[in-house]
């Protein structure tokens, strides 16, 4: 049946068509929504990313550079942190090649003992260790100095453990003794990502964790998003608990000389964040933020109470320093007088990079002003007046 054949295979090539011709047109509808589905996509991802640069200060003017005269001293590591024991004129620096972690290498720190002259005008001298005896696996971060009723000091470390774990290393230096023993290491699960502490008693502290995210969902909403989920805790000599919540990346503390207050940095909330602090309950009442124009990093409170916090101007040029020796990180030192008539932040020295780049800590006395950097293997002391 030759004719019915024809209309037989007429009718499958037209079925066939129409197959297609369905099957083209959701491919079409497909593509045109996975199309609008990528440009929403990249349009959310510029968006973010033109947050993440506005807030982090990539748009903003930098500072004029402070002409202060400074001394730069090459050290072996980087000095992150540094305390000073002003009754003795002498600097301790958290010393750590922290270029040499971001390279992949395995390195261990210390702790550093700078004599600081009389005068301005005398060289510095190279620091030595402080410590008697260190932590196996020691990777030293924010620390803390305490006097003792008896003189003797005790000094507080926070101590980054191998396999992710934290802990906060107390050592003392009795009276006449220039090196610091260890007397204990504390370990709690609140010590999530500790990044600073401030010691409040022989064995007791605050610390501030810079992270509280549990997976990389809520990290990207703490940095994207500048969620605050970091966490501030006390440890009361026997036990750890939180002190505070809601803390947008807390990285630096400092507490004032009488113990009444305690300034949090928050690099991600651009401001630090002040508590009243009972100092029987050592419960915080949150009082109002002061705003950072940039990221602050350590926070160092000198004898009269006058607040030096270390500020990173572009959060993308440190992280593109971070990636790259070469490419500078503004290094930016303010203070904050809460006892003057109209209270500010003011810049006291700022550098675009050239003397140092990713400055982190900024510490006065007598007309000193110590700079240390998270990379750099330097430490600038510069003149005040």
């Amino acid at each position: 049946m030759p004719g019915s054949t024809l209309v037989q295979s007429g009718s499958a090539l037209q079925s066939r068509s129409g197959v297609l011709t369905v099957l083209q047109s959701r491919t079409k509808t497909i593509l045109k929504r996975l199309g609008w589905a990528g440009l929403a996509l990249l349009a959310v991802s510029g968006a973010l990313l033109l947050d993440l640069m506005r807030h982090g200060g990539q748009f903003s003017d930098l500072p004029a550079a402070t002409p202060t005269p400074c001394e730069a001293l090459p050290l072996a590591a980087s000095a992150e942190d540094i305390q000073l024991d002003r009754a003795r004129g002498v600097a301790y620096l958290s010393a750590l090649d922290r270029r040499g972690r971001i390279e992949g290498r395995t390195v261990t720190g210390d702790v550093l003992r700078l004599e600081l002259p009389v005068t301005l005008a005398t060289p510095l001298a190279q620091p030595v260790t402080a410590l008697a005896s260190r932590p196996a696996d020691f990777r030293p971060h924010g620390m803390s100095l305490y006097r003792m009723g008896d003189g003797a000091l005790r000094l507080f470390v926070i101590n980054h453990l191998p396999g992710g774990g934290h802990a906060v290393e107390i050592f003392e230096q009795r009276a006449g003794e220039t090196l610091f023993t260890p007397v204990r290491s504390v370990r709690d699960p609140l010590l999530r990502s500790p990044n600073a502490v401030v010691a409040t008693g022989p064995e007791q502290f605050y610390a501030v964790n810079d992270s509280g995210a549990r997976n990389p969902f809520e990290r990207f909403a703490e940095i994207a998003l500048r969620r605050g989920l970091s966490t501030l805790v006390f440890f009361d000599g026997r036990q750890m608990r939180v002190a505070a919540t809601g803390l947008k990346s807390g990285v630096g503390l400092g507490m004032s000389p009488d113990g009444t207050r305690l300034y949090a940095a928050e690099t991600v909330g651009k401001r630090l964040a002040v508590f009243e602090r009972n100092a029987g309950t050592a419960a915080l009442t949150r009082l109002p933020d002061i705003a950072v124009d940039g990221a602050p990093d350590n926070i160092n409170v000198d004898a009269e109470g006058v607040v030096w916090v270390a500020v990173h101007a572009r959060t993308l040029d440190l992280v593109r320093h971070f990636a790259d020796e070469a490419h500078p990180a503004p290094a930016w030192i303010q203070r904050y007088d809460p006892s003057a008539a109209a209270p500010r932040l003011e810049t006291v020295f700022f550098d675009p990079g050239t003397r140092l780049s990713a400055g982190s800590v900024g510490a006065a006395i007598d007309g000193r002003l110590l700079v240390g950097s998270i990379t750099v293997r330097r430490l600038l002391s510069c003149r005040l007046r």
